[in-house]
């Protein structure tokens, strides 16, 4: 059998791909990274508009927080309905638009990049597909160059774009390439530790198969880690799972956890970890099995150590573990992770 045939084994390479495609990144984008940063200083923003949909928008989340902190100005995720289904036509002040597309094809990301163009506002588009539509629509482009992602699951594209705005915004906030080189180095090496299956803790695929409900909880850049998490595990083991920010979880969503739930805190920011370890003491008081990712926690029946990483760097290492667990529980049900019932690898919302 094939290694393209083989199940799972899309999945697998494209996970395995990370740290050199995180390396590429460095190595062959500094001219289009610098130049989309220098375009954001000259723009003076008021404002930075994120127009993203599914993975993509998980590091639209992301970059939203940073972006906040490093430039001390408001971000938004764009609302594509908004424009698709109301025929909005909305008035930006001075601002920047980063358009983030995998595929680059998505007809409502493609119209709303229209429609903030046509008020004026410049648009930085990020894909890893250079002849698609967002590509030629972008007033300055900048690939991902992750190579070919065939898998319905988006790992090493989602990680890639990750990185670009993490570096992309670290330069516009008066960062040096240099030391940018150094961090991503180092980001590449620990990612490559974690990439191996026997990295998941003893009993937890077991855990995972038997589960009838997950939920992922995070809190500030980890937010993203969270959703994209949870859909990572949701799409390719068809397992019900939902990603949270500690805060909102709290609020409500603390009401599904029961027994057998299996429950994800990711505990690896300095700043925001007293909060997720609240939402795990209370989510372990009502049966739920903690699977602390990051730090250990008291009442985990799992950790998943990470590396000590700037708060911000971390989403890049938070993912790897969830795309691993997606790849061995699935396989572990029988199910092929690479052709996940449904679901195709670009989905055209309009």
């Amino acid at each position: 059998m094939s290694a393209g045939t083989e199940a799972g084994a899309l999945l697998r390479a494209e996970i395995a791909e990370q740290p050199e495609v995180w390396r590429a990144v460095m190595r062959d984008q500094r001219a289009t990274l610098e130049a989309a940063a220098g375009a954001i200083r000259a723009a003076h923003p008021e404002l930075l508009v994120l127009i993203a949909r599914g993975t993509s928008d998980h590091a639209a989340m992301f970059a939203q927080y940073y972006a906040q902190v490093r430039l001390g100005i408001p971000a938004m995720l764009a609302t594509p309905s908004a424009v698709t289904a109301y025929d909005a036509a909305v008035t930006y002040p001075r601002s920047v638009a980063i358009a983030i597309s995998q595929s680059g094809a998505s007809p409502d990301l493609l119209a709303t990049v229209a429609s903030v163009k046509a008020d004026g506002v410049p648009v930085i588009a990020v894909t890893n597909t250079l002849d698609s539509p967002l590509a030629s629509a972008g007033d300055l482009l900048v690939p991902l160059h992750a190579g070919p992602e065939l898998s319905v699951a988006a790992t090493k594209t989602y990680t890639a774009t990750l990185l670009t705005l993490l570096v992309m915004i670290g330069l516009a906030a008066g960062d040096s390439w240099e030391d940018w080189e150094a961090r991503v180095a180092e980001l590449a090496d620990q990612a490559q530790d974690l990439l191996a299956p026997e990295t998941l803790p003893a009993g937890l695929v077991d855990a995972f198969v038997e589960t009838s409900h997950v939920m992922v909880v995070g809190r500030g850049y980890s937010m993203a880690s969270a959703r994209e998490g949870a859909l990572k595990l949701t799409e390719t083991n068809s397992v019900p799972a939902s990603g949270w920010s500690s805060a909102d979880a709290t609020h409500g969503p603390l009401g599904q956890v029961r027994p057998g739930a299996l429950v994800f805190v990711l505990t690896a920011g300095e700043v925001t970890r007293p909060a997720v370890e609240t939402f795990a003491a209370a989510a372990a008081g009502l049966g739920g099995t903690i699977v602390a990712v990051g730090r250990a926690v008291e009442g985990a029946a799992f950790t998943i150590p990470l590396p000590e990483r700037a708060d911000a760097e971390l989403p890049l290492l938070e993912a790897i573990p969830f795309q691993l667990l997606a790849l061995v529980g699935a396989l572990r049900r029988g199910v092929d992770p690479d052709r996940p019932a449904g679901l195709a690898k670009v989905t055209r919302t309009s």
